[in-house]
């Protein structure tokens, strides 16, 4: 990434107010990171595809590395940097840089709705290997061009929890981003399209 695009992702994303959801009662924080990579001057992100558990609320997805916050974490960004290691295989301490933080989010989806997502966008700084843990069926970089491409996105109205929410749909070579994943992708893109 070239220093100017860097400077100006930054520029972006820390110079706007972020937005925090606060919740009442009992909530889970949880973090997920927005990793870039450049290559031949393509940029991609990051996604992983859920491994298929029952336990998983979000089984089968394809989602950003990420995960609930845990009683060692110092901050969301620490959870979503271990987060990422250990999904991943990905030291973002040793070969990424952290480039700044996107409005919280949550799942609609009523058995998730209780997390309070922070997601935060880095670029990978090293040439590494994506080693996928046993959560992970599968790991892909995406071009950032396809995202951006308006014949990949398909944007519903959809009804949840008695709550009416756009969804985005990112549709990739046989994948679909949706979801949480999709809103937050979504806004990432309406931010900083024009820079990629």
């Amino acid at each position: 990434m070239s220093y100017h695009t860097t400077q100006e992702l930054e520029r972006i994303l820390n110079q706007r107010s972020i937005k925090k959801i606060t919740r009442d009662g009992i909530f889970t924080p949880a973090a997920v990171m927005l990793m870039l990579k450049e290559e031949k001057d393509e940029y991609s992100i990051l996604f992983i595809k859920r491994s298929e558990r029952s336990e998983d609320v979000f089984s089968g997805h394809m989602a950003l590395p990420g995960g609930k916050m845990k009683e060692e974490d110092e901050n969301k960004l620490r959870t979503a940097v271990r987060e990422t290691f250990e999904e991943t295989g990905i030291d973002l301490d040793r070969e990424g840089r952290i480039i700044g933080e996107l409005d919280d989010f949550y799942p609609v989806n009523p058995r998730a709705n209780h997390y309070v997502v922070t997601p935060f966008v880095s670029l990978l700084t090293a040439c590494t290997d994506v080693n996928p843990n046993e959560e992970v069926a599968e790991a892909l970089w995406i071009p950032l061009s396809d995202l951006k491409d308006e014949r990949t996105l398909e944007v519903r109205i959809v009804e949840k929890n008695k709550i009416r929410v756009k969804d985005y749909f990112f549709r990739y070579k046989g994948y679909v981003i949706w979801g949480m994943t999709g809103r937050i992708l979504y806004k990432f893109i309406s931010l900083t399209g024009h820079l990629f």
